[in-house]
């Protein structure tokens, strides 16, 4: 008979945001492998630094996280997490218990040049839909770049995520993608 691990509280990591962010991005809450980095998407098979790179033109990935989150900053993109803390062991949002859920209405206060947030798969929907009704900002959902979300291949999350950045920087007619 296999025991069962106890859950183990996870807390969120501080927003990446500044006063040119423009498009808020929202996961749910980091993983085992960012937790021990300390840095969002730290794993590997999470597919988020490719497509955010891929979306505007960057073939190149710089490993360096500082330099990463830069380059977020410098495409006017906040990140944050739906959940400051929760229970979970392992990395599935199907297993988080006990959530509770950021100060997001604070943050886009605070910065009000957020005027889109683009959810980063169906748990983040779910979970900003229900805890945040209250923010007019327009919300879309994106696909998951999470390697939990494998069916979707990476050239349809990319036309996807694509699209989203792409209609969110039109609407402030600043996007410019590399050929």
């Amino acid at each position: 008979m296999s025991e069962r691990l106890p859950e183990l509280t996870h807390f969120s990591f501080a927003p990446i945001v500044d006063d040119n962010s423009k498009v808020l991005i929202l996961g749910t809450l980091p993983g085992p492998e960012s937790l021990r980095l300390g840095q969002y998407y730290a794993n590997p098979n999470n597919q988020f630094w490719k497509i955010m790179h891929l979306v505007f033109g960057e073939e190149q990935i710089n490993p360096a996280y500082n330099e990463k989150v830069k380059f977020l900053l410098k495409g006017k993109i906040a990140l944050w997490d739906v959940f400051h803390s929760a229970e979970r062991v392992g990395a599935l949002d199907a297993d988080i218990k006990n959530a509770v859920p950021n100060d997001i209405p604070g943050l886009v206060k605070q910065y009000p040049g957020i005027t889109r947030v683009l959810l980063n798969g169906k748990t983040a929907e779910k979970v900003y839909r229900k805890h945040f009704p209250a923010v007019t900002i327009d919300a879309l959902y994106v696909p998951s770049t999470s390697p939990a979300y494998a069916k979707m291949p990476l050239e349809d999350k990319l036309n996807a995520w694509s699209q989203a950045l792409t209609s969110s920087f039109l609407f402030f007619d600043e996007f410019v993608r590399k050929p």
